[in-house]
């Protein structure tokens, strides 16, 4: 619906006649583990900590990788001698200063570059946290997805993210490094919290299936 309103909004085009259907995901896939033995056997190969913050997504501005970086770096030294903030997503563009502080922030911020969507569920299965603090997203599928494999989520407080995460997310403002960092010490200081957030995220994600959203559609099509 968001996307909606832009599609009114910018282009002037006639609400009446756009019809909104979700994004489902891999259900198959995308998976909470009961027995994460793979993801000890995964975690251990890559040489990744065994508490660690996760990021999904294209190194490019939109992602606003920039500010997470620097909100991990106002984390307590204690905070981050312990919990480590992993990264994986293909190199976009304009990265340039990116790249530079992942060079500062060697040894606490590991970077896997790409990986399958095979390796992007045990990460999911793994982390303590997944964080998306996006400028701008159309739907934000890795939410979903984290919350289908029982990670809490961090996110932005932007209306896509909110429409689609309601109440299973927590919000931070992407544009205000301060935020970000106190959205995750919030998040992994409380564990009621975590807790809470994966429990609503468990039932947030019924909302979206690719069953559901061909069925949609389908009745589209049929009405046409």
């Amino acid at each position: 619906h968001f996307i909606k309103q832009q599609m009114e909004q910018i282009f002037n085009f006639d609400g009446e006649k756009i019809k909104v259907v979700y994004n489902g995901y891999n259900e198959n896939i995308f998976r909470y583990f009961d027995n994460n033995k793979v993801g000890d056997e995964y975690t251990s190969k890559k040489k990744l900590p065994s508490k660690f913050i996760l990021f999904i997504g294209s190194i490019e501005p939109r992602k606003n990788l920039k500010n997470l970086l620097l909100a991990y770096s106002l984390l307590p030294k204690s905070f981050t001698n312990d919990v480590k903030l992993v990264i994986a997503g293909f190199h976009g563009w304009k990265n340039k200063e990116i790249m530079y502080l992942l060079s500062r922030l060697k040894g606490d911020v590991f970077n896997l570059g790409y990986v399958s969507d095979e390796e992007l569920a045990i990460l999911y299965n793994s982390a303590s946290v997944f964080i998306y603090p996006s400028f701008y997203e159309g739907f934000g599928l890795p939410n979903i997805e984290a919350m289908a494999c029982g990670c809490p989520v961090i996110t932005s407080d932007i209306p896509v993210m909110k429409e689609i995460c309601e109440d299973a997310a927590y919000y931070v403002n992407p544009y205000e490094v301060e935020s970000i960092r106190d959205g995750i010490l919030k998040v992994l200081e409380d564990k009621n919290l975590r807790e809470n957030l994966v429990r609503k995220g468990f039932q947030r994600v019924k909302n979206f299936s690719w069953e559901k959203s061909a069925s949609e559609h389908l009745k589209i099509f049929k009405s046409l």
